[in-house]
C-alpha cells in the first residue's frame, strides 16, 4: 500500500504532509494529466470542532482507489505506486503522481 504525501493543508486529513484516512478515491477517468484528477476524499478543514469522524494520526497503510483508466499506475482500480503525492489548495486537488500510459 502507498505512502501518501499531501500538501494540500485546508484538508482536515492532513497532518505534518501526511494523509491520515484510511483510504482516499482519486477521480480522473478520462485523465490525461495530473490536472485532470481530484482526490475525491478531500474534506475542507474548519475552525470548529463537527461531530464529523476526524483522522489526525498519519496512516502508512492507506488503501487508494482510482479511477484513473491512463495511469500507469492504476491496477483494477488500486494505485500500484510506492509513494502518491496529492497537490492543491482547498477542494482544488490533483494526484502529482500520475503518469499517462
Amino acid at each position: 500500500m502507498p505512502k501518501l504525501q499531501c500538501n494540500v493543508n485546508s484538508c482536515s486529513s492532513n497532518s505534518s504532509g501526511y494523509c491520515c484516512r484510511p483510504n482516499i478515491h482519486v477521480d480522473g477517468e478520462a485523465a490525461l494529466t495530473s490536472s485532470d484528477t481530484r482526490c475525491q476524499s478531500f474534506t475542507e478543514k474548519r475552525n470548529q470542532m463537527t461531530s464529523s469522524t476526524r483522522y489526525d494520526s498519519p496512516n502508512e497503510s492507506l488503501r487508494v482507489t482510482c479511477d484513473e483508466r491512463e495511469c500507469i499506475h492504476n491496477q483494477s482500480k488500486k494505485c500500484s505506486a510506492n509513494s502518491i503525492d496529492i497537490r492543491g489548495d482547498h477542494s482544488d486537488t490533483k494526484c502529482a503522481s500520475f503518469k499517462q500510459n
